[in-house]
């Protein structure tokens, strides 16, 4: 009698804010279109679910499986998604100890090689 009928469906991220809970800490919210499987497709909010031990970090334009109620135009995240509960995602302490572990010199992550001069050919004119 009180329970929401939560059915599955897709939402795309289109705007985000980052609402902080104290100095050091806080969670994202998002604005999403959310398209169920049943229905005419909505704009909801979205927040990070409670008691998570990692931030939820998603780009706008991202498209993740939530959990809807249609008649109540109300949406969550699919907590089983890895996503959202970060189940087998790369930690940047991973990250850290991979690039400790180049050598001194190694291409920074992230940034990629300078262009390369075109050759010259010798049969190009210039014009003055």
């Amino acid at each position: 009698m009180f329970g929401r009928n939560w059915e599955p469906a897709t939402a795309k991220i289109v705007a985000k804010k980052f609402k902080e809970s104290t100095e050091t800490a806080g969670t994202y919210e998002y604005v999403a279109d959310v398209t169920p499987s049943s229905g005419a497709p909505f704009r909801t909010e979205l927040k990070q679910p409670p008691l998570m031990s990692h931030v939820v970090r998603l780009q706008e334009g991202e498209v993740v499986p939530v959990l809807v109620d249609v008649r109540r135009q109300k949406a969550k995240f699919d907590r089983s998604d890895p996503k959202i509960n970060g189940k087998g995602a790369k930690k940047a302490k991973d990250d850290f100890e991979e690039v400790l572990a180049e050598p001194a010199g190694s291409p920074i992550a992230g940034d990629s090689p300078p262009p390369s001069e075109p050759e010259d050919d010798g049969d190009r004119q210039e014009d003055y």
